[in-house]
């Protein structure tokens, strides 16, 4: 069962790639200093002061332990890991003695052609993107194969110009290729996903504006690579009577490939080096037009986002649409930003004095609104308890507990996935009564309402700004209804409750903000709500819970066919 994957492979993997990123994070910091591995502000860059620049290297190893210790070392991990090693050494070699651009090339070269000669996937076809009939490479597949991934490897690289665009943008590429594994049943590429998510996680804890650090070449490069190869991968393995086209599964890298394109073709024409770093990439242009750091950052991250959404949208329509639907897309964001750099009273004081002293009262309604609820299940299934956990987990691990005044925005995003969580136990445990639905109803109505009063009469409208962090947990949430529960095969009921929730709890987060904003200290009262609240639910599955079974269909991890429930553990290694 896919429950049973999730369960004893893919959280296991996520979650140590998590924690080992977070953890060695601030290592990665120590080792810069000691090897002058420091990013020093110039006339092309945009930060203002000396920051460490190997924090890729928390993701590398954030990735490869936990994959040597979950699966098994079969040709195509061997060849993953292989490849991901030398892009490391590459890119950790250029962060330190900063290397001849061609020497980073050649080590580029090496990783995509080891992992094509060692995993002997390459690809035979680019799909009948111009409508002329599928595209075959012959005898070239391999040189192509090797040419594409250093393309990508060079176009994660060149992104990385801010404060966790490029992480941010490989998450979110990470969760709709997760699905085109999912669909196709491509379980290894699914688990090499969820490790590589986790890792980008822990990471982005410390590179959300204002960042402690950078990823540099060697989590740049090896960002490129590995989400590079994992396209490969799905494009050749895609089995169960799925077709996935080169197309579809390009268009979700689809923001930084085009950017870079663009890039390299202004400088051609402008008769310059197409190689030489410049300031005309598109975040460079919207900084241009005065725009905020993190505006920048949720603008391209919604712009990934949608390239995202048209892959999946149109993965079933001719390739040639899609082609056509992703071109339309970049013109039209790149020609938006174009186009920008070219052009009662006594009642009113009444009800602002009124608002103004009901924040406290909020505090108190929000706190113990979502507490209550969870004190009424009968039963907790032992997979709902698991997932309480680990949410628990989540928010334990990210939350920034010493910093968060510095950092609220990654605390204001945190806390909202808390309550992302919780909301969906709470409508989703068989145990909860029939009235919670309408109680959740009734009451994120009262505090949406609350929210707009403090909107129009208290001027709070600073909370609408969303910051990269917020906006890239946000989209999470919303590609649960939108993309993930129709892949999965659910219904509508499940997709129409996933929608409620995150409209449930984006007028939570709004009121979280106007708290915070207001009495700091709410800040750690409302995380520890939220922890309180899914230990409870967890204790409640282990000690007086029911376990339920799955209704995912049984998966083979090995052949990518539906087959015997007993064939999953064949990817992770066995218990001694």
């Amino acid at each position: 069962m896919f429950t049973n994957f999730l369960h004893n492979g893919l959280i296991p993997l996520f979650f140590t790639g998590l924690f080992l990123s977070l953890w060695l994070t601030p290592a990665s910091i120590r080792l810069s200093r000691l090897v002058n591995a420091i990013d020093l502000p110039d006339d092309r860059k945009v930060h203002k002061r000396a920051v460490s620049r190997l924090g890729g290297l928390a993701m590398v190893i954030g990735l490869a332990v936990p994959l040597s210790v979950f699966l098994n070392m079969d040709r195509t991990l061997v060849a993953f890991l292989s490849g991901a090693a030398i892009v490391a050494a590459t890119g950790f070699l250029d962060d330190v003695y900063r290397i001849r651009p061609a020497a980073k090339f050649l080590g580029e070269v090496a990783a995509a052609s080891v992992f094509v000669a060692v995993s002997g996937v390459s690809l035979h076809g680019l799909g009948d993107f111009l409508g002329i009939g599928e595209i075959r490479t012959g005898l070239l597949a391999p040189y192509i194969t090797v040419f594409c991934m250093v393309g990508v490897m060079n176009a994660l690289n060149l992104s990385d110009g801010l404060d966790g665009l490029a992480g941010g943008i490989g998450a979110i590429a990470c969760t709709f290729l997760g699905v085109f594994a999912y669909v196709s049943g491509d379980w290894v590429s699914l688990a090499i996903l969820a490790a590589l998510l986790g890792s980008i996680f822990g990471f982005l804890r410390h590179n959300t504006y204002p960042a402690n650090l950078f990823m540099g070449d060697t989590g740049s490069l090896f960002l490129g690579y590995s989400l590079s190869a994992l396209a490969v991968l799905l494009i050749r393995n895609a089995g169960g009577g799925v077709h996935l086209s080169p197309v579809a599964v390009a268009a979700v890298l689809g923001l930084p490939i085009l950017d870079t394109l663009l890039v390299m073709l202004r400088r051609i024409a402008h008769r310059t080096n197409p190689f030489l770093p410049d300031k005309t990439h598109l975040h460079h242009r919207l900084l241009d037009l005065g725009l905020p750091h993190s505006a920048v950052v949720t603008i391209l991250y919604v712009s990934s986002a949608a390239f995202g959404f048209v892959a999946w949208g149109l993965r079933l329509q001719p390739e040639w649409m899609q082609f056509a639907a992703v071109l339309a897309l970049g013109t039209a964001i790149h020609g938006s930003v174009a186009l920008a750099r070219r052009g009662g009273k006594g009642m009113q004081i009444l009800l602002s004095s009124i608002l103004e002293k009901s924040v406290g009262m909020m505090g108190w309604v929000i706190g113990i609104g979502l507490f209550l609820p969870t004190t009424v299940l009968s039963s907790v299934p032992r997979s709902i308890s698991v997932a309480a956990l680990a949410a628990g987990g989540f928010v334990v691990a990210l939350f920034p507990w010493r910093s968060w005044v510095v950092r609220s925005s990654v605390s204001h995003a945190i806390l909202f996935a808390a309550c992302v969580s919780l909301l969906a136990i709470l409508h989703f445990s068989p145990g909860a009564p029939g009235w919670l639905s309408v109680y959740f109803a009734a009451f994120s109505a009262v505090v949406a309402v609350w929210v707009l009063l403090q909107i129009k009469y208290r001027g709070h409208r600073e909370i609408l700004n969303l910051s990269a962090f917020e906006m890239l947990l946000i989209g999470v949430s919303w590609f649960v209804p939108i993309v993930l529960v129709p892949a999965m095969g659910l219904d509508d009921v499940v997709r129409t409750q996933m929608f409620t929730i995150c409209l449930e709890s984006g007028a939570i987060l709004m009121a979280v903000k106007i708290l915070v904003r207001r009495q700091p200290s709410r800040n750690y009262a409302l995380v520890a709500t939220f922890l309180v609240a899914l230990a409870l639910i967890g204790a409640k599955g282990y000690f007086v819970g029911d376990v339920v079974a799955s209704s995912f269909p049984p998966v083979d991890v090995t052949s990518n066919t539906v087959i015997q429930v007993s064939a999953l553990p064949a990817l992770r290694k066995p218990v001694p």
